[in-house]
């Protein structure tokens, strides 16, 4: 009853936004009436397929392994983000070996709980901000229950060794020298974060390895846009990478239920990130060249062709 009083009263603040809620009401029932999700399922599918991903056997294993969990609250499918359904996707594929993983935003721990048990045999390194730092506080409907989400999220993460957490600023992880299969970059959304954190893991991820960026925006604009839950940041980021033949990606559909996905401009993404042939090779040239001028400075005085070299990578 609150909630609506409190909404009654914005609209009376600002009655002339009353006809523009009219019209999205009515433009969300008649898309949602028509919408085929049928449809947009064959198309996830050939895009899973693309990664050589077959994502039938992932949603199947997916509803196992929570079941599994006996974690109620995580096992509505229509709610789930498709990134669970790559990561089970990605755990039945034994071409592909996932040993070391990073995910970039704890949040509550569920997620790092699931790549626990659907990769068993790997390490996974999680990160999130400090708890004093005020954007950890303050973001996520936290601020006046930080001390029970701190203690749940802690309690989820205890209940796998493989699972490493991590209180760092994400931006910290400019200097890490580990290198990962999977990363997972679900922090800020924004920029200048999401930007870094997307440099900073094709640094880190190993050559065939796979980034998955979370809410990817393709119709948001600027004005729109803010630093922690909707950006068109990592798109335009993605975008530029490829434009220099850095990456490639491909988009998945966050979600497929008509509640999410039936209006195009409001529609969200999973990246599928891969960095391009050319990126690798010139990568491991630079890694090449800066140990030879490491090895053969202190004989021939090169360090400033060195330190030039080192500043380059």
């Amino acid at each position: 009853m609150k909630k609506l009083i409190l909404k009654v009263i914005r609209n009376l603040i600002k009655p002339h936004k009353i006809p523009k809620k009219i019209f999205s009401k009515f433009e969300y029932y008649f898309n949602h009436k028509k919408y085929n999700q049928d449809l947009f399922e064959k198309e996830q599918n050939n895009i899973f397929n693309y990664f050589g991903l077959n994502r039938k056997d992932g949603v199947n294993e997916l509803i196992l392994v929570k079941k599994n969990l006996h974690l109620n609250l995580y096992t509505n499918l229509g709610m789930s983000s498709e990134h669970e359904v790559i990561f089970s996707s990605l755990s039945l594929d034994k071409k592909k070996s996932i040993t070391e993983i990073l995910e970039i935003g704890t949040f509550d721990g569920f997620n790092a709980l699931l790549l626990s048990n659907l990769f068993p045999n790997s390490n996974i390194d999680t990160i999130d901000l400090p708890e004093k730092d005020n954007d950890f506080i303050n973001f996520y409907n936290r601020q006046n229950k930080i001390d029970e989400f701190i203690k749940n999220r802690n309690i989820l993460l205890s209940k796998n060794k493989n699972i490493n957490f991590l209180p760092i600023n994400s931006l910290k992880l400019l200097n890490n020298k580990k290198r990962y299969d999977l990363i997972w970059i679900d922090g800020a959304h924004g920029y200048p974060v999401v930007c870094i954190d997307i440099i900073n893991s094709l640094y880190m991820i190993k050559e065939n390895g796979l980034i998955l960026c979370d809410d990817v925006n393709l119709n948001l604009n600027q004005i729109n846009s803010d630093k922690m839950y909707n950006s068109i940041a990592s798109y335009e980021t993605l975008n530029e990478l490829k434009k220099q033949n850095l990456v490639d990606f491909k988009l998945v559909y966050k979600r497929l239920d008509a509640r999410f996905n039936c209006l195009e401009e409001k529609r969200k993404f999973i990246a599928i990130v891969k960095k391009t042939w050319w990126f690798i090779t010139k990568e491991t040239f630079l890694i090449r060249e800066k140990k030879v001028y490491l090895n053969t400075s202190i004989y021939f005085g090169n360090f400033a062709d060195f330190l030039t070299l080192n500043l380059m990578y």
